[in-house]
């Protein structure tokens, strides 16, 4: 398996280069409504202390700020902190703060937040389940945690891993819902909550302009969509189709909240 140090480094190569279009991609007006429901789904409140880890160009974040007492983005990439820092510069957002750091090893004391959440990004990780303990040590007894990630049909999940890894090496698992839930026993952590959705429908072209493959070209993956998307089969796990004559795929997502125990709870 993928040292982390190593895996962290390949996050940095491609997150670096996509910054810009990945904030371009996931901002803006269109996705709005999607992150309103995020946030009455996880009980946004005025009094929360937000922990949000790898929180990439701040969308979520900034979304979040003037609903609760104070937003904390860290992400590994400076890239992506610079968009967070742009973005919020424009809103003229003030209770937000971002910090560069590993998830694995949060810089926060024992309890430090009432919210801890971290989206699209689980897929990324060599050892998830290392990540969702930091996350749980740093929220306080009675706080919630909340992780939205991309899970694949089970079915699938070896077929959409594969593409996902040519079209971006920095991905390594996709979650199934059981998987994902899995993560958090034995850490103090009530059963978790799923909620499953799916993302609209997103140009292929688009997601194709943040990606940097490295075993093949971009122009090779775009072909093995066109062969999924006629044939109508969903080979791949991305519901290919064609629609005007381009090819626009979906992503099944999960968002699982946990609450913490009260203090006494075993973490391991």
């Amino acid at each position: 398996m993928i040292e982390t140090s190593d895996q962290n480094q390949q996050v940095l190569d491609q997150f670096t280069r996509q910054a810009a279009g990945y904030s371009r991609l996931t901002g803006g007006a269109a996705g709005a409504d999607r992150r309103a429901g995020f946030r009455a789904l996880i009980g946004a409140k005025p009094d929360d202390r937000v922990l949000d880890v790898c929180c990439g160009p701040g969308t979520v974040a900034l979304d979040l700020a003037p609903h609760v007492a104070h937003v904390t983005g860290l992400d590994l990439t400076p890239a992506m902190l610079e968009q967070a820092r742009l973005a919020q510069a424009e809103r003229g957002c003030g209770n937000v703060d971002w910090l560069e750091g590993d998830v694995f090893d949060l810089p926060f004391g024992d309890g430090a937040f009432s919210l801890v959440i971290c989206g699209a990004a689980f897929h990324h990780m060599v050892d998830p389940r290392s990540a969702l303990r930091e996350m749980a040590r740093v929220c306080r007894p009675g706080g919630r945690i909340a992780v939205r990630d991309v899970t694949p049909d089970p079915a699938k999940s070896a077929a959409y891993d594969r593409m996902e890894r040519l079209r971006d090496p920095s991905h390594t698992h996709a979650l199934v819902p059981a998987e994902l839930a899995g993560l958090g026993e034995g850490l103090g952590l009530d059963t978790p909550a799923l909620h499953s959705s799916t993302t609209a429908d997103l140009p292929l072209d688009a997601i194709l302009a943040t990606s940097f493959p490295e075993l093949c070209t971009i122009a090779e993956i775009r072909a093995m969509f066109l062969a999924d998307a006629r044939s109508g089969a969903d080979d791949l796990g991305f519901k290919a189709r064609l629609i005007d004559g381009e090819i626009r795929v979906s992503y099944a997502q999960t968002t699982a909240i946990w609450s913490k125990r009260p203090a006494g709870s075993e973490y391991a």
